[in-house]
This record gives C-alpha cells, structure tokens and sequence, in this order.
C-alpha cells in the first residue's frame, strides 16, 4: 500500500481503528521530510493515538474501520472534476468482480456503477436492462508456475483464462456507431484494449505492448477479452510489486496471440458483415429516394469490384484505412460541413475502391491513394482525356437509340482503371525491380484483374 501510495503522492496519513478499542491510531509517511537536508523522517512512526480530523469524521465507523488519506499529490491529470469523474470509471471497471459480490465503493457519496468491458454482465451497471454481448466459450491455458513463487504442495499449473465476447448488434448498427452518445454512455469508444485481471482486481487495461500481431483499431472497440490469472503467475506476467500494470511474457505473450487471434477475426468480420449490409440497405434507399449526394455514377463498376474476390495489396498493407480515410478527406473535402467529411470518410474506407470526379491542373489524368485495403481513385476531370470521354458518355445518355451504352462504356472505363490500381497496389514499398520486370509484371497484373473484375460485371448484366 506504501508503494502504491508514493506512486502517486508525497504524503500518505492512516487511522485505524479495532473494535472493541476506544481509540483510533494514526501514522504517516511524508516524501518531503525524507528527502530534507537533513532528513526529517527516517522510518514510519510507530502508530499513536490521535482524534480524527473534522473533515473526515463522517467517513469513519463508530466500531471499527481505516481510513487513507493522499496530499501532496504530484501526479494529478486533470483537474479535480475530471479526475472524480475518471475515478468512477476506473473502480467501475478495476473492482467490477467485487461489486458484483456486493461489495460497495462511493464517490463523493454516490455509489459506483460497474463496467464490464465485455458487455457481458450488466448488473449493477448504469444500463442494467441493455442486452448482453455474445459470450464465447472461454479458453482455459495451463502454464507453469515459476518454482520460486509456487507455494508448498501447490499444483505445477495454474490456469489462465481467456474471455472474450461480441457486443450485441443493437449498438453497432452501422459503421461510426462507436462515436454515438449510446456508444459514449457506455465507454464503448473506450473499449480498444484487452482487461487483464488478477486475483479478481484487474491490473491492466488497454493494448498489451509488442502485440506479436496487427495492433487494435476502431473496429477493435466492438468486441471484448478479459484474460484472468492468480497471483502466483505474477512472473509470467511481469506484474510489479505495486501490483498495478501487467505486461505476459514473450512467451506467453504470443500464446494468448494465437489463441486470442481467430475469435478476434471472427468478432471483426462479423462487424464487417453487418456494416456492409447496412450500407448496402442505405445507399439503395438513397438512390431510390433520388437524395444521395455521396452517389458518384461510378457505383456500378465500384460494386462489381467489391463483390470479385481477390488478393490482399501490399503497398499499403501497413495503413489503417479509417485513419487515411479521415485524412484524405481533410484534403480533398476539405469545404464540406463535418457531417459530410464524416460520411465520405466511411465511404472511402467501407469498400475496396472508391472513384470520385475532381479536377487540377497537370498532365496526370488520375491519382491513386492506398489507404490500406481500400482504394481512392480521382479522375482529374480537367484533363482533356477525361472531358473528351465526358462528353461522349453524355452524348450517348441522351440518344434514344442506345440509352444504356453510356453507363456501360462508363463502367468498362472505370474497371479498367480500378484494375490498374490494384496491379500497382501489389507491389511493396522498398523492392527493387529492373525496369523491364516491373513493366511486365505490371501489365499482367493488370491484364488479370481487368479480366475478373469484367467477368463479375458482365455476370451481374446477365451478359455472361
């Protein structure tokens, strides 16, 4: 407890007191008189008796009961507000197991709310009819306790257990859902982490460090792990004597990464599932309702693209898409409102390609952003190639002999040019290529994605 205290503050007082004993005892421990030239304080006094201050009198029990006070806090954030405030939050969550077995904290005297970051439980929450998360089946991992902790005639292993869950639907509807208010109530936008539990007490929250695999992002936030252990694996967690922090061991470290990993994808692709079908329900009811004013005309060829199952690129599979997304946005709608910024920047990064009319000067006729899995295609509509072609596809939308030949010379065009951008996509940053390799293997590349992407949009015109 001393450490823990001095972790945070340069002054710790304590009054206890025992039942059936008149008085109440008090000693202290002060950084600053340790410290002096000379030292003031040598070791912790012995406990004398001494009456309770006024201001704490309310917090003690006539029979029995301690009290801890900190001053001199040196470690302070925020301001007070803002730290009562995250201080609810952080015993909701950290002591949520002993809450649940009616145990009690308060704040300011208003009784602490539990958190549980799988979404599991939502008892003694603030939201305790919300639906539950989907609970996987837990995984159990026996690991070896270190002889140097291990107590007499104890087992060889403990078990680790490994919790994860999926958080119900109702609150990820659709792509952005994590930044509603519901989402916020919940400190579902704070749900980015994996909660490590010891003895019941959780002793680490948030991304464990040197992830042997991708490291988490928004889309992490939907689903839950709790990983629990018993003290005597403290070695193989690495937690320190303040028993605060947790950090596995390589080993372990990539174990709980391989167990953890498929229903991480699992969980993820879920997600994926749902937002893609919302989409899908609102761009269609938009473009039925003639008020979608994120339609390009390039959907067709952009749909055809999306439902042709391919490889993964490589140029920029180190990117977060979401993050890309929101930066891409800021340059090139950068006088659009918020609420427009917001929504093209889940439209860049809700689907492979995207293909936007823009228009700048210069002799390119196209620019290519590889945003990490999803690609952003400009066509630079002040490039004569571009106005020329313009003009015949509006020349043919209005002939009344061919009035469809227009979207599909629109569509070839397009597909040809979203082929090209995943051919150059599959090329990594930092090889070396001799000019002659490069082009070839461009070219087929490109040969071959045209042809599938074509195959998939003549199929879906019932031409094939």
């Amino acid at each position: 407890m001393t450490l823990s205290a001095i972790n945070q503050c340069k002054r710790i007082e304590i009054y206890s007191k025992e039942k059936e004993c008149n008085d109440w005892y008090w000693t202290y421990v002060d950084l600053d008189e340790i410290t002096s030239t000379p030292p003031k304080m040598e070791d912790i006094p012995e406990p004398n008796t001494k009456k309770i201050p006024d201001y704490l009198i309310n917090l003690a029990n006539k029979e029995s009961g301690t009290i801890v006070t900190w001053s001199n806090y040196d470690r302070q954030p925020c301001n007070a507000i803002e730290m009562i405030d995250e201080m609810k939050i952080w015993f909701g969550r950290t002591y949520r197991k002993f809450l649940w077995d009616n145990f009690s904290i308060e704040v300011n005297g208003e009784i602490v709310k539990t958190i549980d970051p799988l979404y599991v439980n939502t008892d003694k929450t603030r939201f305790p009819d919300d639906p539950s998360a989907h609970a996987y089946d837990p995984i159990i991992i026996p690991w070896p306790v270190p002889n140097i902790d291990k107590p007499k005639e104890s087992p060889d292993e403990s078990n680790i257990v490994v919790r994860m869950s999926l958080i119900d639907k109702s609150f990820r509807p659709r792509k952005g859902a994590g930044g509603s208010r519901e989402a916020r109530d919940r400190y579902i936008d704070r749900n980015e982490g994996i909660s490590i539990i010891r003895n019941n007490r959780e002793v680490f929250y948030g991304h464990i460090p040197y992830w042997p695999g991708a490291k988490f992002v928004e889309i992490d936030r939907w689903w839950g792990c709790e990983i629990s252990f018993e003290a005597i694996l403290d070695r193989a967690f690495t937690v320190k004597n303040i028993k605060r922090g947790a950090v596995p061991l390589p080993e372990l470290k990539h174990t709980l990464y391989e167990k953890i990993t498929p229903t991480r994808n699992t969980a993820i692709d879920m997600v994926k599932e749902l937002w893609a079908q919302a989409e899908q329900e609102a761009r269609k009811r938009k473009i039925e309702e003639g008020g979608d004013d994120l339609v390009t005309g390039h959907e067709e060829a952009e749909t055809s693209a999306a439902t042709t199952k391919t490889d993964t690129s490589a140029i920029d599979k180190d990117k977060n898409k979401e993050e890309e997304a929101k930066k891409l946005v800021e340059e090139v709608k950068k006088d659009e409102s918020a609420q427009k910024k917001a929504a093209w920047a889940t439209k860049f990064s809700s689907q492979p390609f995207t293909i936007i009319d823009e228009g700048w000067r210069g002799p390119d006729f196209f620019d290519i952003n590889h945003l990490g899995g999803a690609d952003v295609i400009m066509y630079n509509c002040r490039h004569h190639f571009m106005e020329t072609l313009y003009k015949i596809i509006d020349t043919l939308e209005i002939s009344e002999e061919n009035p469809l030949e227009s979207k599909k010379l629109k569509s070839l065009i397009d597909l040809l040019l979203i082929s090209y951008s995943k051919a150059e996509a599959k090329f990594e940053s930092g090889q070396n290529w001799t000019a002659d390799k490069f082009i070839d293997t461009l070219r087929q590349n490109w040969g071959f994605y045209l042809d599938v992407y074509v195959d998939t949009w003549l199929k879906e015109q019932g031409d094939e």
